[in-house]
């Protein structure tokens, strides 16, 4: 009886310490590019790309494994990582890789890196079309949707645990248009993609091996990031912008059979590179590049990026705070309950993290090294 009380005992107190679940993020980190004074080119003699993945459920933020050879790419918007709802497995996307007939150069590349995120591996590469860049997963993580930049196209890949294969690659629009990312409502009924080169977005029908589109809104310049609402209600997209104004966001009411556009929002900061919405829906961050990737003698040269940081109620965006982060700076990411911000800087080859007061952004002082430019990010529960 002693032994078996004493047995149960010390159960009870593993059980209590034991960690909580992890809230995985992965970065991937592109080594091939440097930026010098607004001018980017190819590094000499370059690493392999890489991703590192974090735990941002912890304070600070954790760092759980850096797994190499992960192809990835600055090019395309930071949304070319994706994670299963249980954690497991991450798909990496890369839309350029250097030419190796002359590595001044870069070409289109067309894979999808499949990572066992607890055996910290690389098991599979699947190749879907030229400039495979922004990735979503349905909720039930069984499907997955890769935007071909280069291609117009957008592939399905089917997912059954560990093991993912291409199900089809679908056309969608002219090549031209630079069709960036594709966001999938909660029921993975609908999803709203981007198109970069033209500035409007499409919402489409999604079916397990179909796609087809139900309507096209014009949007201001440069539309890259799309998140969709926990409701699936609206679509929040972010702008770069044209070349002599600032980044955009624009609210999309996709609930009907006629989606409208229902708001509009200035960030106050040249190109808006990146944007993730919390997974509950109530707050968008946003990455601006600020005039961080100007030459230092252009009159709108600045030091540093800007993380920005919105509520969003009903389809509205309200500002709730700001804060200066590094420089060509790309990916933001939430922890689960939305009070972590990771924030990715190109040019320091970091991850910036702060925290989330209920709208006021608070640098914690915390920078993760990642070994090359923090080029996209995700966690499991980023919208």
């Amino acid at each position: 009886m002693r032994n078996t009380t004493i047995a149960s005992v010390c159960v009870g107190l593993s059980l209590v310490a034991a960690p909580a679940w992890a809230q995985i993020a992965v970065s991937s980190n592109d080594h091939k590019v440097q930026q010098v004074n607004g001018v980017t080119s190819n590094a000499d003699n370059p690493t392999p790309d890489s991703i590192t993945i974090l735990d941002l459920g912890q304070s600070p933020v954790k760092v759980l494994g850096t797994v190499n050879n992960v192809p990835g790419s600055v090019v395309g918007p930071p949304t070319s990582v994706a994670i299963t709802p249980d954690e497991s497995v991450a798909l990496v996307a890369a839309s350029t890789q250097i030419d190796p007939a002359d590595k001044t150069k870069t070409k289109p590349d067309t894979k999808v890196s499949v990572v066992d995120l607890k055996g910290q591996k690389v098991l599979d590469t699947i190749n879907t079309g030229p400039g495979a860049a922004g990735i979503s997963l349905t909720k039930d993580g069984k499907r997955a949707y890769v935007a071909n930049r280069m291609a117009g196209s957008v592939s399905i890949l089917a997912l059954d645990g560990n093991k993912v294969s291409l199900v089809k690659t679908i056309d969608l629009v002219p090549a031209a248009a630079l069709l960036s990312h594709v966001a999938v409502s909660p029921d993975g009924a609908t999803g709203v993609a981007t198109r970069n080169g033209d500035g409007k977005v499409a919402v489409v029908k999604l079916g397990p091996d179909s796609i087809s589109e139900k309507a096209t809104l014009d949007v201001a310049p440069r539309p890259y990031a799309v998140s969709i609402t926990p409701d699936g209600k609206y679509a929040v997209v972010a702008s770069l912008g044209d070349p002599k104004a600032n980044g955009m966001y624009t609210v999309i009411d996709i609930s009907s059979d006629q989606p409208k556009i229902v708001g509009t929002v200035d960030i106050g900061h040249e190109s808006l590179e990146g944007s993730m919405m919390s997974g509950d829906g109530k707050w968008v961050a946003g990455i601006a590049h600020g005039g961080s990737t100007r030459p230092k003698d252009a009159p709108q040269f600045k030091p540093n990026g800007m993380l920005v940081l919105y509520r969003l109620d009903d389809g509205k965006l309200t500002k709730t705070s700001e804060a200066p982060i590094g420089a060509w700076s790309q990916g933001v990411s939430f922890s689960k309950d939305g009070k972590t911000v990771a924030a990715q800087n190109m040019i320091q080859k970091n991850i910036q993290v702060f925290k989330n007061d209920d709208g006021k952004l608070t640098d914690t002082g915390q920078k993760i090294e990642v070994g090359g430019g923090a080029a996209a990010i995700r966690s499991s529960t980023d919208r």
